[in-house]
């Protein structure tokens, strides 16, 4: 367990576009790295969870530190338009196309960006208007157009049309983007990519205390003299939902106080979200309901943050506390769970705004137990938003490195600029 403090990476690693540095840590078991043993499949979760805790009171520390344009793949990348073919053709694209826009092209600097994404969508022939990837953020707008998320757009072509098969959307992605990347007038234009297929990494149900073998593995006892959790830390559980009534998770919940004494059906915070009370739905575009498609999320929530007071109740968590309350039967330590749902009963996305709203309101650690169908590829607009939650948070984002014995590069989880800008990936 103590040896998760070690997650800087040497000095002498070199990286480029398309070998980032895989931030590894916390093999368990004797397994390759995202091996599939049962022992790791238990495992996983709480390692990469336990190394984000850990080095959370770092990140308050670090601050935020100044915004680096990273280099861009680019539009006419031969290796990138072969990848998009081939991603079509295996059903990994969803349908949708997202691009953002150059910010020096001289009509968006003059404020005509909407305009300017208008032109692309018609260019770009799917028959659907282009929105916003990244909605209005309220008191935070300033900050996101300081880090360019203003100029992320997005456009349905084929997701939602009911007449297209998966397979078949996937292909019409491939082909729109491919047919728009051979135009060769890419003015205004800094990104133009189809959208991966998300998939949840799951891992085997956990069982009661007595049972959880593998906290022994990491010594979870021995972390627990040091801390059970500080409440002043609030960890984001990026995945398909929490189930909020669950017993052993009420004490745990983040609580955004002006939407939860707010009026229904108002932005009461001005943070570009209606009722957030414990966090948001970004799939289904709604903050009262949190429970998404399936209990992956309310697992993963648990492993980081069920309640910890023996009580006979559920599992212990991570960061559950030590059973401490006030005199109303508040919890006093543990870490707080903020809700963000990427896999909803409706959709699956959301998963870079659900980045940036993590940062946003006050999440120093995202928890997120998911990445692509297809290896080499990334959403530029999710590596985005890692780098905004880095500098904007000074928080740390960690990634499952995924489930399917590869030592191939799958992003989001090998995703690194440096040791303070990028992901934590973690294979158990």
């Amino acid at each position: 367990f103590y040896a998760l403090l070690a997650l800087k990476a040497p000095q002498s690693a070199q990286k480029t576009e398309s070998q980032r540095a895989r931030y590894c840590v916390g093999h368990i078991a004797k397994t390759s790295c995202c091996g599939r043993s049962p022992i790791a499949q238990m495992a996983r979760s709480v390692v990469y969870v336990s190394a984000a805790l850990v080095v959370a009171n770092a990140a308050a520390r670090l601050g935020g530190s100044a915004r680096r344009e990273r280099g861009r793949r680019s539009l006419t990348d031969d290796s990138f338009i072969e990848q998009v073919k081939e991603s079509g053709e295996a059903d990994g694209l969803s349908g949708i196309i997202q691009f953002k826009l150059d910010k020096d092209y001289t009509h968006v600097k003059i404020g005509y960006a909407a305009a300017v994404a208008a032109r692309v969508a018609d260019d770009a022939d799917c028959g659907t208007k282009a929105t916003r990837l990244f909605r209005e953020a309220g008191k935070h707008e300033a900050k996101h157009v300081a880090a360019g998320l203003d100029l992320w757009y997005t456009m349905d072509c084929g997701a939602d049309d009911e007449e297209l098969d998966a397979h078949a959307a996937s292909l019409r992605a491939s082909e729109k983007v491919r047919e728009f990347l051979a135009k060769g007038d890419h003015k205004g234009i800094a990104v133009f990519e189809p959208q991966i297929v998300h998939k949840a990494l799951a891992v085997e149900k956990d069982a009661y205390r007595s049972l959880q073998t593998h906290y022994d593995a990491i010594n979870l006892d021995g972390a627990w003299e040091i801390t059970t959790g500080d409440p002043t830390v609030t960890v984001q559980v990026l995945d398909s939902g929490l189930d909020p009534d669950h017993p052993d998770l009420q004490k745990h919940l983040w609580r955004n106080e002006a939407e939860c004494q707010g009026e229904a059906g108002v932005d009461d915070d001005d943070n570009g979200f209606v009722d957030d009370c414990h966090g948001y739905n970004h799939a289904d575009d709604t903050g009262t309901d949190l429970l998404g498609d399936g209990s992956h999320g309310t697992h993963c929530s648990g492993t980081i943050a069920a309640d910890n007071m023996n009580d006979g109740i559920g599992v212990a968590g991570v960061a559950g506390g030590d059973g401490t309350e006030d005199g109303q039967g508040n919890a006093l330590t543990g870490v707080r769970l903020m809700t963000s749902v990427g896999f909803g009963k409706t959709d699956v996305n959301g998963f870079a705004e659900g980045l940036t709203y993590g940062a946003d309101n006050g999440a120093r650690v995202s928890s997120n137990s998911w990445g692509y169908n297809s290896w080499g590829m990334y959403d530029q607009a999710e590596l985005d938003a890692i780098d905004y939650y880095n500098s904007e948070a000074a928080g740390f984002v960690v990634f499952a490195a995924g489930n399917s014995d590869s030592k191939k590069l799958w992003y989001p989880g090998c995703y690194g600029e440096d040791e303070f800008h990028g992901a934590i990936g973690v294979a158990a």
